[in-house]
């Protein structure tokens, strides 16, 4: 079932198109460009043709971002939830495989028998928010495609694609894949980095599927190829043993300095989390992303001392007894939602008092129940 498209307002826009990517040309190039730039590099050293780079603009249209890679318009990753639209027909690119289309058109026009094509599309992107150490709202990611004759669609060849990526962009670390199908692959693959034993998913890849290269009017019998698309800040992270992805980004100098190599991070003072659990009535069936929006949007300038929000549990109304529904303000069909919220600024300590003041405030404005109740946690005691 289609959501109800929800659209940014143009200050929201202005400022998502002035967001820095990581990805381009700067000086000091950032490390997750010098992850990008070996990676490339890499692949040309074991016999992989030279890139050939896809930059695309930042707002695409639904049938750039959706429709021509093969998704149904009525499945739930179209609406507000998980994406930024700004307006109708228009969004901020969830995916750079956006800018692959057009460019596999091209390609395919120019291409003779036995050439392979590479096409490497990175950049930012943007999605619904949730908080933790390895997710954020704009993720940078890179696709590469290979176009080449029919018989360079091969898992074999898949996996020799793969691993020699991760030998560039992480070097020596052991990696596993499981089945993954994908909108317009064929053969699809997760592929995990083992961190610490604990796998960590860094891309997705596949054989290109052939119902997308007859949508994109490409003769199958003449052309096919691997489709793969990777998280650039997961790898570098990785590479560099990064503990929180807002480093990347994180403007204390002792952080940023660290940001235009590849050498291994140094651990800047981690400075104390503080953890506080918020109970809340709100509408059913609120996603995670939705209510980490609703905390980002409530947080307000401290929004980025909100290092991980995860739900704890749910409860219905009928499932709560009549003293926890006045406790708690809930009006009929509400539910009740256990919200884990860890703070913590990667550059200054978070005083008690500040804490306590900004949970308050995230509660009061989630709070849909009765107007002025709620559940009010006793921070004296925290």
């Amino acid at each position: 079932m289609q959501t109800s498209k929800k659209y940014l307002t143009d200050a929201s826009v202005h400022q998502a198109l002035l967001l820095t990517d990581l990805t381009e040309k700067n000086q000091p190039d950032h490390a997750v460009r010098l992850l990008l730039n070996e990676v490339l590099e890499g692949l040309a050293k074991k016999g992989w043709p030279q890139a050939q780079l896809q930059l695309g603009p930042r707002i695409v249209s639904a049938e750039e971002n959706y429709g021509l890679l093969g998704y149904d318009p009525a499945e739930i990753t179209l609406g507000s939830e998980h994406t930024r639209w700004v307006d109708e027909h228009s969004l901020l690119r969830t995916q750079t495989t956006s800018q692959i289309p057009a460019a596999l058109q091209q390609a395919a026009e120019r291409r003779q028998p036995g050439q392979t094509v590479l096409l490497a599309a990175p950049g930012i992107t943007f999605r619904r928010d949730s908080r933790d150490r390895w997710h954020c709202a704009e993720p940078h990611q890179m696709d590469i495609w290979l176009l080449g004759d029919p018989d360079l669609a091969s898992h074999e060849h898949l996996l020799r694609l793969v691993g020699d990526i991760l030998q560039s962009a992480v070097p020596d670390r052991s990696w596993v894949y499981s089945d993954s199908p994908h909108h317009y692959t064929e053969g699809g693959i997760e592929v995990n980095v083992l961190n610490d034993n604990v796998p960590v998913e860094v891309l997705e890849c596949g054989r290109i599927a052939k119902t997308l290269l007859q949508r994109l009017q490409i003769d199958p019998l003449r052309h096919g190829g691997l489709a793969l698309g990777m998280g650039l800040d997961r790898l570098t992270m990785l590479r560099k043993g990064i503990p929180d992805i807002r480093l990347l980004r994180d403007p204390n100098d002792r952080v940023r300095a660290q940001m235009h190599d590849l050498n291994p991070w140094a651990a800047v003072s981690r400075l104390p989390s503080i953890a506080r659990d918020i109970s809340l009535a709100v509408s059913p069936g609120l996603s995670e992303e939705v209510l980490t929006e609703r905390m980002l949007q409530a947080a307000g300038d401290c929004s980025h001392w909100i290092e991980e929000m995860r739900i704890k549990g749910r409860w219905r109304g009928d499932d709560l007894p009549a003293q926890a529904i006045e406790r708690l303000g809930m009006l009929p069909g509400q539910e009740n939602v256990l919200l884990h919220v860890v703070l913590r600024d990667c550059s200054r300590s978070i005083t008690t008092g500040e804490a306590n003041a900004l949970y308050a405030q995230i509660q009061a404005a989630m709070h849909e129940g009765v107007p002025g109740a709620g559940y009010r946690m006793d921070l004296s005691k925290a």
